[in-house]
C-alpha cells in the first residue's frame, strides 16, 4: 500500500470513528461539549494507533537493515571513532538592557557578544569553540564517509533490493554527521526603556555562525595580544635593567642627561611591547623620565628627528609631553627652560 492510500484509510477511519461515536453519544443524550470531546478523542485514535505501529515497525525495520548492511555498520564504527562535542543551544538569545538613551545609541552589537563571550555567558564561548571543533573535524569524518558510501551491501534480510536500499539509506542518513547541526545562531535584543516607561527604543540583531566565529576570533586575538604584553613586561627585570643602564653608561640616549646630574633614568623599549616589541637587549634603551614620557609608545628616533639646536643654550630641541600636550623643549631642561609649540 502507497503512502498516500495509507494516509486516507485514516483520514477516512478518523472520521468514520468520530461521527459513530457523536450519534451514539447523541442518543445517550449526553452533554454537548462532553460529546465533541470524548468523539474527537475516539477519532484520533486511529491515527495515534497508526503512529504508534508505523514507529515500531521503522524500528524494526532499521535493525533487520543495520544488521545485515555493511554500510550501516562501517558507519556506526566510525561514529564511534569521531567524538564530536556536545553542542547546549543552537540558538542563543542574549537580552540587554541600557540605562539612557546615549549607551543604547553608543553601544555596539560586538561588543556586548564579546563581553558574553570573554565571561560564557550562558555557555556561548564553550558552544562556539565547540561549533569550531566540531566543523573542523567535519572535513574529516566527511572523506571517509563518503568511502563508506561507496561500499556495496549484501541483502541478507526478506525485503526486496529496492526496500532494503531504502531503508539503507535512511538510516544512513539519520546517522550521518552534518554541518547543520553545530551551526550556532545568535539573537540579540538590547533595550533602553525609561523610568517612566515613557520612552521605549529597542533595536534588534541577528547573527549566524560566521558572524559568532568572527566575533570570536576577534576577542581571541585581542585576548592573546593583551597577554604577549603581560608577558613581555615580566621578563623585564632588575638584571636586565642594570645591563641596560651599565651599556647606556647611566645617559638617556635622547637627551644626553645622566644619573649625575639627577635625572631619574627608565628602561625603554624601542620598538614598544604594544606594538610587537621584545624585551632583548638590542630593543631595549635608557630614556629619563623626560624623554621616556615624551616618547610614550612611538616609535621614532627623536635623537634623529629632532636636531634643532637650543638658540638659549644651545643643547638639543626635542618633543616633550607635558600638561596641556605635546610640546618642544630643551633637552638641558631643568638647567634650561626654552620651550616652543609643536606646529
Amino acid at each position: 500500500m502507497k503512502k498516500w492510500q495509507k494516509t486516507t484509510l485514516i483520514i477516512i477511519s478518523g472520521y468514520i470513528s468520530y461521527y459513530t461515536s457523536y450519534i451514539l453519544f447523541k442518543l445517550l443524550a449526553l452533554n454537548e461539549q462532553t460529546i465533541v470531546v470524548i468523539s474527537t478523542l475516539i477519532g484520533l485514535f486511529p491515527l495515534i494507533l497508526y503512529i504508534f505501529v508505523i514507529r515500531k515497525m521503522i524500528k524494526k525495520e532499521n535493525e533487520e537493515v543495520s544488521k545485515s548492511s555493511i554500510k550501516i555498520q562501517e558507519l556506526n564504527k566510525l561514529n564511534e571513532k569521531y567524538h564530536f562535542k556536545r553542542i547546549t543551544k543552537k540558538k542563543h538569545n542574549i537580552i540587554d538592557r541600557e540605562y539612557s538613551r546615549k549607551s543604547l545609541e553608543r553601544v555596539t552589537g560586538s561588543s556586548i557578544i564579546k563581553y558574553h563571550i570573554e565571561n560564557n555567558i550562558d555557555l556561548i564561548r564553550t558552544d562556539i569553540e565547540n561549533a569550531i571543533y566540531n566543523i573542523d573535524l567535519l572535513e574529516e569524518y566527511t572523506k571517509e564517509v563518503d568511502k563508506i558510501i561507496n561500499y556495496k551491501s549484501k541483502n541478507k534480510t526478506n525485503y526486496s533490493s529496492k526496500k532494503f536500499q531504502k531503508i539503507e539509506n535512511r538510516v544512513l542518513n539519520d546517522s550521518i554527521h552534518k554541518r547543520k547541526e553545530f551551526l550556532i545562531k545568535l539573537k540579540l535584543e538590547v533595550y533602553y526603556r525609561s523610568n517612566a516607561g515613557k520612552v521605549n527604543e529597542t533595536r534588534y540583531g541577528n547573527y549566524s555562525f560566521e558572524d559568532l566565529v568572527k566575533l570570536y576570533k576577534e576577542w581571541q586575538n585581542g585576548n592573546k595580544y593583551e597577554e604577549t604584553i603581560k608577558q613581555e613586561r615580566k621578563i623585564m627585570n632588575d638584571d636586565i635593567r642594570y645591563n641596560v643602564l651599565k651599556r647606556d653608561n647611566f645617559t638617556c640616549k635622547l637627551c644626553g642627561i645622566s644619573a649625575k646630574d639627577g635625572a631619574k633614568l627608565h628602561v625603554d623599549h624601542i620598538i614598544p611591547v604594544s606594538k610587537g616589541g621584545k624585551t632583548v637587549m638590542s630593543n631595549l634603551q635608557t630614556l629619563c623620565d623626560r624623554c621616556n614620557m615624551g616618547k610614550s609608545n612611538k616609535m621614532e628616533d627623536y635623537s634623529s628627528k629632532n636636531s634643532m639646536i637650543c638658540p638659549d643654550c644651545g643643547g638639543k630641541l626635542i618633543e616633550r609631553k607635558g600638561k596641556y600636550g605635546i610640546f618642544i623643549g630643551c633637552s638641558n631642561y631643568p638647567k634650561c627652560h626654552y620651550k616652543k609649540s609643536k606646529k
